[in-house]
């Protein structure tokens, strides 16, 4: 039965990327009294323990839902995870090299927002200079990368012991009178608290739905390849400056010892597969995706593959995450569905989480009708609108009915 020695403020299941963003917006509010549960020995032990999450805005045809909001979160990653942020500018090359214009990709940019210093269209010519590869693409100065595990490992850190609990496995949740409950695989009770946050991939589809709410989420396999090849091979003379992005992704080759590089490409897109041993074929697509990109006559077997990191990514149907207060559910908030932008959707998590709750304190109520940005978020563009697109209602015809309703994004 609960007990006030295990009664909390806040409880958050899971403490990779996801986890660790909200963490970041209860102490922006001074919230002490939490607890992080995670089912491993530490924290960023799956999807969230890769070092090489790319971070860029999203390039779209117009101003979706999905192209405003990356705007949005981008500038925000670059804040939240400053202390963790690499790199030198990210080229992203589009999937069809002969529909590239750069003056059309200009007037493009121009009209979502973007100025020369956040985004440079370059021909092929240019950059075969400026990048080292002659292809076609834009080039976004400030984009980098994260190592997720790294920043993580920074925000758990700062914990104090009795704040964290590893090993610990949640098989239920449900609310009470006294808040909400979560028990673990045998049943038994670990903690209640006021406000509870799933945070985290596939694993919040399956405790969402003990409170009686169905999630349409499903998994990614994702394999990042780590190859290696030599300096005066061919793909030593077609090595890019900077991080790339396209078909396949890559950051830029590292130089080791003897005049030999070590590149991380990748990453493959299994859907409703889960399946985290390595595969030889995913080695074989991202070297024939990075190829051609890279546009250059190449020798396969010059380039040659020496480990891998796979992780199962969690997607929803319309592109978008799923963050914020669930609606007829006080105390209960979400954040999952972060595909492969984990980085900035977190990001903007973080800092609307730290809105949202400031205002729920403020007024001593709970509000699971809205997602609060925040006067400093809705002057950089996130609207009302934008905001409660990321809330789970839009999946719910009711606070748990299994019927899903699919938005355009």
């Amino acid at each position: 039965m609960p007990s006030s020695k295990n009664s909390y403020d806040a409880v958050v299941i899971g403490a990779g990327i996801a986890g660790s963003a909200i963490v970041k917006s209860l102490k922006n509010n001074q919230i002490s009294n939490f607890l992080v549960i995670d089912k491993a020995l530490g924290p960023a032990t799956q999807t969230s323990a890769h070092g090489e999450a790319l971070c860029h805005p999203y390039i779209g045809r117009g101003a979706s839902r999905l192209q405003r909001l990356t705007f949005i979160a981008f500038n925000e990653a670059k804040a939240v995870w400053a202390a963790n942020w690499c790199g030198s500018g990210v080229f992203h090359l589009p999937r069809n090299q002969d529909g590239f214009d750069k003056n059309i990709m200009s007037e493009r940019l121009l009209a979502q927002g973007f100025n020369s210093e956040m985004a440079n269209p370059l021909t092929a010519s240019e950059a075969k200079e400026k990048i080292g590869i002659a292809a076609g693409g834009t080039f976004f100065p400030e984009g980098g990368w994260v190592n997720l595990q790294q920043a993580c490992q920074d925000v758990f850190e700062e914990l104090l012991p009795e704040q964290k609990s590893w090993a610990t496995e949640v098989k239920s949740i449900h609310q009470s009178k006294d808040g909400w409950q979560i028990y673990g695989s045998a049943n038994q009770h670990i903690a209640t608290s006021k406000r509870l946050f799933l945070a985290g991939g596939l694993g919040v589809k399956n405790l969402a739905k003990t409170a009686g709410i169905e999630l349409p989420l499903k998994p990614v396999r994702g394999q990042l390849s780590r190859f290696t090849f030599s300096k005066d091979s061919s793909w030593g003379e077609a090595k890019p400056k900077v991080a790339l992005s396209g078909k396949a992704y890559c950051l830029p080759p590292q130089k080791m010892a003897d005049d030999q590089y070590e590149w991380v490409v990748g990453s493959t897109y299994d859907e409703e597969v889960d399946d985290l041993s390595v595969w030889p074929d995913s080695h074989d697509e991202n070297r024939a995706l990075i190829k051609e990109m890279l546009n250059h006559e190449l020798v396969d077997a010059e380039l040659k593959p020496i480990g891998a990191f796979v992780g199962i990514r969690c997607v929803a149907s319309d592109r978008l995450p799923i963050m914020g207060p669930v609606l007829n559910q006080p105390g209960l908030y979400i954040l999952t569905s972060l595909g492969s932008r984990g980085v900035m959707w977190s990001a903007l998590a973080s800092q609307m989480f730290t809105e949202h709750l400031a205002e729920e304190l403020h007024h001593s109520a709970f509000f699971d009708t809205r997602f609060f940005a925040g006067a400093r978020l809705a002057a950089a563009g996130l609207t009302a609108d934008l905001a409660g697109a990321l809330l789970a209602a839009r999946f719910l015809a009711g606070a748990s009915n299994s019927k899903p309703i699919f938005p355009s994004a």
